[in-house]
């Protein structure tokens, strides 16, 4: 009698566990998400656009360029937020 009540017990807990963990840890998972996001904002670096130009042998120059899309660096700093973080820190 004792052992099929434990028995039960461990099945309905082993049923109910996901259920009860699944909630708080998607609750820890979007707060760690938000925070990490918002600290990533405040740290936010402005890019300067800068040109370079170098010489090559044959008489012409190759130009570099770094021009920033603000909004492209803000569409994939986004997209890499949106997942659960690698670390809990």
């Amino acid at each position: 009698m004792m052992t099929d009540i434990v028995a039960l017990l461990i099945i309905f807990g082993g049923i109910a566990f996901p259920f009860i963990a699944m909630p708080l840890l998607w609750r820890r998972m979007k707060r760690v998400r938000d925070a990490t996001y918002h600290e990533a904002k405040a740290k936010e670096v402005t890019q300067t656009a800068w040109e370079e130009t170098a010489p090559r042998p044959d008489g012409l120059a190759t130009t570099r360029r770094h021009d920033p899309n603000e909004a492209l660096l803000d569409l994939g700093d986004r997209a890499r937020h949106s997942r659960w973080p690698l670390t809990n820190d």
